[in-house]
């Protein structure tokens, strides 16, 4: 018995040291938890932003799907259809084309080309909300 416990106290420290080296040498070799590594350079205050960008509620209000989207003047209406669709899983092959955009103030003209020709403005209670309808042509 005293035998026994001589060889297990002979055996712990080499044991713990083992161990610490294994420990040490896997945090090494392991990519760093988050926040250890270096934080990317911000951008200084001399690089300006390309352009505005402002929030639309798109809707379809046949089924009362909504998504929020960030665009800017440079958006195309079709960029906003296509995202649109993605987001509310409208995405199915058979319903391609036949999708119009409307404002929600004015669903008898549909809109097209860059959205920096439309009265864009910041998202809230005056925001843009704008209409996805799918008609198709019989």
């Amino acid at each position: 018995l005293i035998a026994t416990m001589a060889v297990r106290r002979s055996l712990i420290a080499p044991a713990l040291a083992l161990c610490a080296a294994l420990g040490v040498l896997r945090a090494s070799l392991a990519p760093a938890f988050a926040g250890s590594s270096a934080q990317p350079a911000t951008r200084g205050s001399s690089m300006t932003r390309a352009a505005t960008i402002y929030e639309v509620m798109v809707t379809n209000p046949s089924v009362g799907a909504r998504t929020r989207l960030n665009i800017n003047e440079k958006t195309t209406v079709d960029e906003i259809i296509t995202k649109a669709r993605k987001e509310m899983d409208f995405e199915m092959s058979f319903l391609d084309g036949d999708w119009y955009l409307y404002e929600i103030e004015d669903e008898t003209k549909p809109l097209s080309g860059e959205m920096g020709q439309y009265n864009l403005r910041p998202w809230g209670p005056e925001g843009m909300e704008l209409h996805l309808l799918y008609q198709p042509k019989v």
